[in-house]
């Protein structure tokens, strides 16, 4: 783990254990909330009984103050256990089982991202200090390479790509900036990364980066003085040889060891599997900026990782160096890290441990990207932006075209030139799409190059956009409101569930609800529709309300819909519990 930094200013990273989604938990049993069944995992049947346990019940648990986590473990006994992880002692309202899976709590304080050997080295050994221009430093985790014979630097996106502020071709420098880096150390340049998506409902699954470097600059071994030495190529479990992992059950109690910038060689075993976290990368006073993480690996060892290890490659403990883990936020207690086939699949690269060959030289332009609204109202001119990339070890010299066509409809959107393109190089190129002659519906478009390379199966892209009736009724409303109070003994609480409706009065998903309670207090205050398996719905949560507290008012604030419009004066209630906008809710 590591505490980050950007650069000029320090910040304190936290973790929030809150979500907006709720339903039912009380000291024993959580009852089952409705939706589809979710898919069994492989492994031991406890053990895969457990993750469904887990996935079902991640948002009550996560709604209880003091929860920063939850994973599936392993008791003493070998039994599986859904592990809730929580900030301090004396959490309450945790389930001793749910869904007949005994439930076990592990105090780890809260969680933290994490980024801070120093000096500059070339080629710089694994575990060295390593960032973008503007944080302070992490860990160079591996040395990788792609089809193309491309040498990168594999290490996490707040170090590398500077928690997605950063653009590719960026320079990296080696050490980082806080250890001294300056212009003159660039070991890479920035060449992709996974994007964050900083919300607490968000399923990412890692914070990774790759940057484009070379075998001079970046070596593929820890240091010779007090490293591990050389990471394997084949990932932990990979008795299949498809690149990913054959069980995920098969890591628990596993000894690993990692190497990083700031506490060295470490060891510790895996505790966890199949983790769900939320993650602070920018708090002042309150964590400002999170992202919820899923399907994440723990090391509940205290002291394998420190601020500035972010980005560190964990490997097994047992003489073969099988990587496992791509490390990049923990606690005092405990370290979380990425699944490393889940990372290295992303970007289509393999860990190099110097047991290849010359790369042979080639030529590959890809189209990486469509970005276009996903829907548009007819007689618009929205634009549509087209991500090329150099995927090969050659660079392009001649111009060819990139072309945007309406499959749908059967138009040339577009032709426009990209004047060459250096080996490793990113250019976009924008096309006005005018829409006044379309059909409504969705269109799928596609975009494409003309240039002969040596893989015309990523030449292509394409995306779908719904060309809407500029007549047609639009906005989102609150279609019912209700409140339910419960009697928990020495408190009550509220659950609200607010239904969102189409203009058409049909309920809908993805809508993000925001509302305030009167009395304020620790409740919670936004959920999206849909979360939780409900058609159109979500829910809030009041728990804890004194007996004193004779009632509760709930208002909705507002509504958020991508390419909808909110219409708060058409918020109804149907059975006449409330005016769709406002619900007061007395002490049972």
């Amino acid at each position: 783990m590591s505490i980050f930094r950007t650069r000029h200013r320090a910040v304190a990273l936290a973790i929030l254990g809150l979500s907006s989604g709720w339903y039912g938990c009380s000291d024993g049993q959580l009852a089952p909330p409705t939706g589809p069944a979710l898919h069994r995992q492989g492994g031991p049947p406890d053990v895969a009984a457990a993750i469904v346990a887990q996935e079902r019940h991640n948002e009550a648990i996560l709604q209880i103050p003091g929860v920063v986590g939850t994973a599936v473990g392993l008791l003493p006994t070998g039994e599986a256990t859904v592990r809730v992880f929580v900030a301090r002692p004396g959490v309450v309202g945790v389930p001793r089982a749910v869904d007949h899976i005994p439930v076990s709590t592990k105090v780890t304080g809260e969680f933290y991202a994490i980024t801070d050997p120093t000096a500059r080295v070339r080629p710089a050994p694994l575990g060295f200090s390593v960032g973008h221009p503007d944080i302070t430093a992490g860990s160079i985790g591996a040395r990788v390479v792609d089809g193309s014979g491309n040498v990168l630097i594999l290490s996490n996106n707040h170090v590398l790509a500077n928690s997605n502020s950063g653009s590719i071709g960026d320079p990296i420098w080696q050490p980082g900036a806080f250890d001294g880096g300056t212009a003159s150390d660039q070991i890479a340049t920035l060449f992709a990364f996974e994007r964050i998506k900083f919300t607490s409902r968000a399923r990412n699954t890692m914070d990774a980066a790759i940057a484009l470097s070379s075998a001079a600059d970046v070596g593929n071994s820890t240091p010779a003085a007090g490293g591990y030495g050389v990471p394997a190529a084949t990932v932990y479990g990979d008795g299949d040889g498809d690149g990913m992992f054959d069980d995920r059950s098969d890591l628990l109690n596993l000894d690993v060891q990692k190497y990083g910038r700031t506490s060295g060689l470490t060891t510790g075993r895996i505790t966890d599997i199949n983790a769900t976290v939320t993650v602070c990368y920018e708090a002042v006073i309150f964590c400002t900026k999170a992202a919820r993480y899923i399907d994440q690996l723990i090391v509940g060892v205290p002291g394998f990782s420190d601020g500035g290890d972010s980005g560190s490659l964990i490997v097994s403990d047992d003489g073969n160096n099988q990587p496992v883990g791509l490390l990049f936020a923990g606690s005092s207690t405990a370290t979380i890290a990425n699944r490393i086939d889940r990372v290295l699949d992303r970007f289509d690269v393999t860990i190099d441990d110097g047991g290849g060959s010359p790369p042979t030289p080639v030529t590959d332009v890809a189209v990486t990207d469509v970005s276009a609204p996903s829907a548009v109202t007819g007689g618009t001119s929205p634009d549509v932006t087209v991500t090329v990339r150099n995927l090969g070890n050659q660079d392009v010299t001649d111009s060819f075209d990139a072309i945007l066509l309406d499959d749908t409809d059967g138009v040339t959107i577009g032709v426009q030139p990209v004047p060459g393109l250096a080996a490793g190089a990113t250019t976009t190129v924008t096309f006005n799409w005018n829409t006044a002659g379309s059909s409504l519906g969705d269109h799928t478009l596609s975009a494409s190059h003309d240039l002969t390379d040596a893989d015309p199966g990523n030449n292509q892209r394409t995306t779908i956009v719904a060309v809407t009736d500029p007549n047609a009724p639009v906005g989102v409303h609150v279609g019912d409101l209700d409140g339910f109070p419960s009697n928990d003994g020495s408190t009550w609480s509220v659950v609200v569930e607010v239904t969102i409706h189409d203009a058409s009065h049909n309920p809908i998903n993805d809508a993000t609800v925001v509302g305030a309670w009167n009395p304020a207090g620790l409740a919670s205050d936004a959920c999206t529709t849909g979360d939780l398996g409900g058609n159109g719905t979500c829910i809030f949560l009041y728990p804890g309300l004194r007996k004193r507290t004779r009632s509760v008012t709930f208002t909705v604030t507002s509504v958020t819909l991508a390419g909808d419009t909110y219409v708060g004066d058409q918020n109804h209630d149907n059975d006449g519990s409330s005016d769709g906008t406002v619900i007061t809710v007395n002490k049972p």
